[in-house]
């Protein structure tokens, strides 16, 4: 087989992160979706999850942005651990020294950005 091996399986992870993104663009309005962590580096196991942080306005608390995206991902495998941040967090975080976020943004795979 061509490629070797891991090639099905990257499909097939590419194939997970599209529908991601299509369930998660229908669902809201993100600016940008970012794929980070363990995948985004390349060093996950077969039962890490994705994290995906979400960048859109909204006037809704921190806590309860990911709801309904993790409602719209529902019977997508492996798990997924969604946090939604506004551009103005996202502008206010992205410059502190160690701050999630800049490790996010810094080591992150851009998904979608509009």
């Amino acid at each position: 087989m061509e490629g070797g091996p891991g090639v099905t399986e990257r499909a097939r992870l590419d194939a997970s992160l599209k529908e991601m993104v299509h369930r998660i663009r229908a669902t809201g309005n993100p600016q940008k979706i970012v794929l980070f962590g363990s995948r985004a580096r390349g060093d996950a196991r077969p039962d890490s999850d994705y994290d995906l942080l979400l960048i859109e306005p909204s006037d809704q608390p921190r806590y309860r942005r990911a709801a309904r995206y993790r409602r719209a991902l529902v019977g997508l495998a492996p798990a997924k651990d969604i946090l939604v941040w506004t551009p103005e967090e996202v502008a206010e975080w992205r410059e502190v020294p160690n701050a999630f976020i800049t490790a996010a943004l810094s080591e992150g795979m851009v998904l979608y950005e509009s």
